[in-house]
């Protein structure tokens, strides 16, 4: 084999390396630039694959049930009336007792926290930037 020959296919394979990590790059599915839309549920179910990314959720806002009246995100409006506390991650973030958005699906950006120890699991939305009614519905 010549040794244009040889250098051409080295390039190649370089070209294709270099492509393919930017291919892998560009298709990430928790882009750095904006939050990454993404279900409650999966998020629920994956915590660990959200852990310090920005994403953007739909789900019903309401009080946790507990003693501190901490807001979650619930998956559903069953879920948030029934405080399913296995179905809902904590906001970050107070929410007046009047807020129109109480018991009403939110869509929500924020940056997602997952925590574990002790056999506990502790998943919040925190640094949140955008939080309103969903779908947009006007001021009553």
């Amino acid at each position: 084999m010549n040794l244009t020959l040889l250098r051409h296919r080295v390039l190649a394979a370089l070209l294709v390396l270099l492509g393919g990590s930017y291919c892998l790059r560009a298709q990430s599915p928790l882009p750095e630039e904006g939050p990454f839309p993404v279900s409650l549920i999966r998020v629920i179910a994956n915590p660990e694959k959200f852990d310090s990314h920005r994403i953007r959720v739909i789900g019903v806002l309401d009080y946790g049930g507990g003693l501190d009246n901490s807001v979650c995100l619930y998956l559903s409006e069953a879920d948030a009336r029934n405080a399913v506390m296995p179905n809902c991650i904590y906001v970050d973030q107070s929410v007046d007792k009047g807020d129109k958005r109480l018991g009403r699906y939110v869509i929500l950006n924020a940056t997602f926290h997952y925590g574990s120890g002790h056999g506990l699991e502790y998943l919040s939305f925190e640094k949140i930037s955008d939080m309103k009614l969903w779908p947009q519905q006007p001021e009553k």
